[in-house]
């Protein structure tokens, strides 16, 4: 089932991408949002309790070392993750690598801990965070795709290695007994990842400092569901 929601979440994503073309800007915008504040909740409310349970101040490296994972791969990633496509910088030049391989990382590292974990609610509140954050990210993802290449094949090859992803990082999680060692240290990395991406999006989305009731609404629906789906455990 983990594997199957992983790789739905970014069938869906391409599925409303390409169906949805003319509204894509304004749909994106507000799941990108609600996918920011549900991910930033998930961090305080159940992964920053649970790293630091056992007191060790070292902790705190991994999840600063996640957070400056996540800045280098944003260099090569051009900032997909948090809902910057910009296909122009590769108008000509066919699919950048560079970011197809800053996705594959980001996607692996942050399922490892799934896999990892042997507390079944840390591995599902991580499942139900990444699920969330993929399906935008899919979604931009398909879209920049077809603005650089004219291949269906080409955009089903690629999207196809980005749905696998994560499914091989929990996989790792599960296979690789030292993983299951480091569980707390890997949590804390996604963490740190999990941190940068979501205030990106939301300071991004308050750019012009207006307040806007929808976004406000968006973000505010994003943590109280982040809070029903961890206290319902």
């Amino acid at each position: 089932m983990t594997y199957l929601l992983l790789i739905a979440s970014v069938l869906l994503g391409s599925l409303i991408s390409a169906f949805l073309k003319s509204q894509r800007d304004v749909s994106i915008k507000f799941l990108l949002v609600f996918s920011g504040a549900y991910l930033l909740s998930l961090g305080v409310f159940h992964l920053l309790p649970e790293v630091y349970e056992v007191h060790d101040h070292t902790i705190g490296l991994w999840v600063m070392g996640g957070f400056f994972i996540q800045l280098v791969l944003e260099v090569f990633s051009k900032g997909v993750e948090h809902g910057h496509g910009h296909p122009e910088h590769f108008k000509d030049k066919g699919i950048p690598l560079t970011v197809m391989i800053s996705l594959f990382i980001h996607a692996l590292l942050e399922s490892l801990p799934i896999g990892a974990h042997t507390h079944e609610l840390s591995s599902n509140t991580l499942l139900w965070g990444i699920v969330i954050h993929k399906l935008p990210v899919s979604i931009i993802l398909f879209a920049m795709l077809t603005e650089l290449t004219s291949s269906k094949l080409k955009i089903i090859f690629w999207m196809a290695m980005f749905a696998l992803i994560a499914p091989i990082g929990v996989w790792l999680g599960e296979t690789l007994p030292f993983l299951e060692q480091y569980y707390r240290q890997l949590t804390a990395l996604t963490l740190g990842v999990f941190i940068h991406i979501s205030t990106t999006i939301l300071f991004e989305s308050s750019k012009s400092h207006k307040f806007n009731f929808i976004k406000f609404f968006v973000t505010l629906l994003g943590v109280i569901i982040a809070w029903i789906s961890v206290s319902h455990h």
